[in-house]
């Protein structure tokens, strides 16, 4: 019984649940991180798209069983290797499915409800074909993020800014080449099929514009930011934290990583500290007025 909970867990991707915190960055860039609704709303909204995307690995894992249970890695997923049935599994999505649209429903955002099925529309797609196509399935990947990030201001009543919109953009492109990157380099099979239509040398190329269009767009972000929002001045120094964390994260990716995300993240201590001190430099920059910031911004 133990193992199938333990299972279960694994079949729902619950590490992935990180990439939701994209849904409160509106709420945090806006100000608003101390409104107890807000806060509670993007909470709520976070848990409806966690369970939301457990279902879309679900009907992915269930489509790919036969694939992946030749294959000698995915043949420890929790379907592929048959510790969950197909009928369990599907029991599983059911259930998440249902707890989604109530949280959703808690939520009384009919928009937030359009950009969850549409997300959860775009990955079917993917699932069932989209991702053998070059680029569209990075395309598909990439809507990912910006629905999670859009979704994260129309649930709290917040415009997101054109620089941070831009920015995201950039960075889940940069992501999604880096982790077909990745794969193509790793892997001792076929383990997608679209990998095999994409030459290196080519994603090296994207990585390297994207990553400097990220650059680019957080830079102006910061400059065209007006100083009025800030509780200390010195947000543009945060442009460093990021060029710094980019870096680490092109070494890890064409190094010896397999190109995702969370697995670049989750297993580089250092990467996870550079993240940690540009969450709290912004934090500070934005909610905790310190009048030594703007003695050191006088004498640069």
């Amino acid at each position: 019984m133990f193992k199938k909970f333990i299972g279960i867990i694994k079949l729902m991707r619950v590490t992935h649940y990180v990439k939701n915190g994209l849904i409160f960055l509106p709420l945090f860039f806006s100000l608003n991180l101390f409104e107890p609704q807000l806060i509670l709303k993007c909470i709520i909204g976070a848990a409806a798209f966690s369970f939301i995307s457990s279902v879309v690995y679900i009907i992915n894992d269930i489509r790919d069983k036969e694939k992946d249970s030749k294959h000698s890695k995915k043949c420890q997923r929790p379907i592929a290797s048959g510790l969950i049935s197909v009928p369990l599994a599907s029991a599983v999505a059911i259930f998440l499915s249902l707890i989604s649209a109530a949280l959703l429903f808690l939520l009384g955002s009919w928009l937030g409800a359009i950009f969850a099925a549409l997300y959860v529309l775009v990955n079917i797609a993917y699932s069932f074909g989209a991702k053998n196509i070059p680029i569209v399935d990075i395309v598909l990947l990439v809507s990912g993020f910006v629905i999670r990030l859009v979704f994260g201001g129309v649930i709290i009543g917040v415009s997101v800014s054109t620089w941070l919109f831009i920015t995201v953009i950039c960075a889940a492109f940069y992501m999604g080449f880096g982790k077909r990157r990745g794969e193509i380099l790793r892997e001792t099979e076929n383990t997608r099929e679209v990998n095999s239509k994409y030459p290196v040398d080519f994603l090296d190329q994207q990585m390297s514009v994207f990553m400097t269009l990220i650059l680019v767009f957080y830079s102006l972000w910061c400059i065209m930011t007006p100083s009025s929002a800030f509780a200390n001045p010195g947000f543009e120094w945060s442009v460093i934290i990021v060029m710094l964390i980019f870096v680490k994260y092109s070494y890890n990716v064409k190094r010896n990583s397999d190109g995702d995300p969370i697995n670049v993240l989750m297993k580089d201590p250092l990467l996870i500290a550079l993240v940690v001190l540009y969450c709290a430099y912004i934090f500070v920059s934005l909610y905790i007025p310190i009048p030594l910031f703007a003695k050191i911004a006088e004498l640069i």
